[in-house]
């Protein structure tokens, strides 16, 4: 309660104001709730020696934290990454999972194309000496994005196989999709295939961030990597939930609905690069 001496009755009126004026924010500032905190990282096993790894991140427009997948594949040398988290400090909780759940130390990192969800973290793995590659592409990339960064290593060439004791690892540009820079991951062993953001989960009813996406090169793509790797049986999107073939099929049906619409540019979603 404010109480306001007996001043003239038009000083009055004036203290009266400034003191609704100057109370608006602290009243606004109190009737705000609080931001909800992001869900925890998530790690789970998809197959013999192959977890998918999902962080979290608030995007303007976004009413749910958006989640973004990459893969975590444990070998007799060590493990392999696929794609660090959305930001630094999920990235370092997921090297601590892997340290103490896996007893094992990240040997090699991939970078599958130049955006936030699935470079967030690399300075971390940067601090701590873990190999980090990528394509010329990616990399030339994630240097025009983060100026102020250090880009992954450009030794990755379009089919690139990585070979980790018993794990074959083959890593594959199939051509530009969600981004022109989009690689795809196989694992034959386990009969994983790490689609990323060229692939799309069942529940999705829309193509996602079109900001960097080719939608004139985007099918021929998916369909390349369907007819290469026919005995996938799980299929693990950039974000959202993983399944089997049918998430191929259901993005390419998203295409051709995409394809259908005119103008082009109406499709474009302003989002942050993910």
């Amino acid at each position: 309660m404010f109480l306001v001496p007996a001043y003239p009755s038009g000083l009055t009126k004036r203290l009266r104001w400034l003191l609704a004026v100057f109370s608006l924010p602290l009243l606004s500032a109190q009737a705000l709730p609080p931001r909800p905190a992001l869900p925890p990282l998530r790690v789970k096993a998809v197959a013999p020696d192959v977890f998918v790894h999902t962080s979290y991140r608030r995007l303007p427009g976004s009413a749910a934290p958006v989640p973004a997948n990459g893969l975590i594949v444990r070998t007799a040398k060590g493990a392999l990454l696929i794609d660090t988290t959305w930001d630094p400090e999920q990235t370092q909780q997921l090297l601590q999972w892997i340290a103490d759940s896996l007893h094992q130390r990240v040997q090699l990192a991939i970078i599958t194309h130049a955006h936030e969800d699935r470079a967030g973290g690399l300075a971390v793995l940067q601090a701590q000496r873990i190999k980090v590659y990528s394509t010329p592409l990616t990399a030339q990339r994630f240097g025009m994005l983060f100026p102020r960064a250090t880009p992954p290593t450009p030794a990755l060439k379009p089919y690139t196989l990585i070979r980790a004791g018993r794990t074959r690892l083959e890593l594959f540009f199939p051509g530009a999709a969600h981004a022109p820079d989009n690689v795809v991951a196989w694992l034959p062993r386990q009969k994983v295939l790490f689609g990323g953001c060229l692939v799309r989960e069942q529940s999705a009813p829309t193509l996602g961030n079109l900001d960097d996406a080719n939608l004139s090169l985007w099918p021929a793509s998916l369909r390349t990597v369907t007819d290469r790797y026919p005995r996938a049986q799980v299929v693990v999107p950039g974000h959202g939930q993983w399944g089997g073939p049918t998430l191929l099929t259901h993005t390419a049906e998203l295409l051709r609905e995409a394809n259908r619409r005119k103008p082009p540019t109406a499709l474009r979603e302003p989002q942050a690069n993910r």
